[in-house]
């Protein structure tokens, strides 16, 4: 992977980016609200039920806001200079990878370079079907999504195999209906670089996904490798281009 990073080289802001930022301006507000009003719930409700549908609705939100501190994080880089084609994605256990230099400064989660720390899926978060990849965190640039401005790859962030519960919280928080977006698609071959998974890499299209036009972030549900079951995956437009 190129390394280099051209320091006196700014991002140029677009309509398409400037617009999308007030989406995510948007999000953060409605989960703040909705933080607010589950823990409320929570010290008010001791139902056992009720318990269950609130921890999904806290995971949900621990992992909207993961995905949201990675994508100012990475904008910090991105107007700190860093090439949004040399932005390297490499993690701590990714091991010599993360070490070897001569620099570091394009690396999201290494000190030297954004200094990012991805924090695992929450307790209870995760239906793994699949280990074709393993149920985590995943981040990178490997395809184009089709409602972006240009053709060039996304950076895109990804919580692979969550609960139904949690993926419905999910899309209750961004979008206002908890039913999951579906996609012709195994998720993985959307959302995950294919160097990590058996399967292979596909855009992201209307085509395959006509209720995802448009949104930057939400949980989509899938057929995975497993014939006759379903894979659910949050995912995050962390850079769109």
């Amino acid at each position: 992977m190129n390394t280099s990073c051209k320091s006196s080289v700014f991002p140029v802001s677009r309509p398409g980016e400037r617009g999308n930022a007030m989406i995510y301006v948007l999000i953060a507000i409605v989960l703040f609200g909705a933080l607010t009003m589950i823990v409320a719930r929570q010290n008010e409700n001791s139902e056992t039920g009720s318990l269950d549908s609130e921890r999904a609705g806290i995971a949900a939100t621990q992992i909207i806001q993961t995905s949201m501190q990675l994508k100012q994080g990475v904008d910090q880089m991105l107007y700190g200079g860093t090439n949004p084609d040399n932005l390297d994605f490499v993690t701590p256990d990714t091991e010599p990878a993360f070490s070897v230099g001569p620099s570091h400064v394009n690396k999201v989660f290494h000190p030297s370079g954004g200094g990012l720390v991805l924090q695992a899926l929450p307790v209870g978060a995760v239906d793994q079907i699949s280990n074709s990849p393993p149920a985590r965190w995943y981040i990178g640039r490997f395809n184009n999504v089709e409602w972006t401005p240009t053709t060039e790859q996304e950076v895109i962030m990804v919580a692979h195999q969550i609960s139904a519960p949690v993926c419905q919280a999910i899309n209750q928080i961004l979008l206002g209906n908890p039913a999951p977006l579906i996609t012709t698609a195994n998720p993985r071959d959307i959302l995950i670089d294919d160097q990590l998974h058996g399967g292979v890499n596909t855009d992201f299209t209307v085509a395959g996904c006509a209720a995802c036009e448009g949104i930057v972030a939400a949980c989509i549900q899938g057929p995975s490798e497993v014939p006759g079951e379903t894979i659910r995956s949050f995912y995050s437009l962390i850079l769109s281009r």
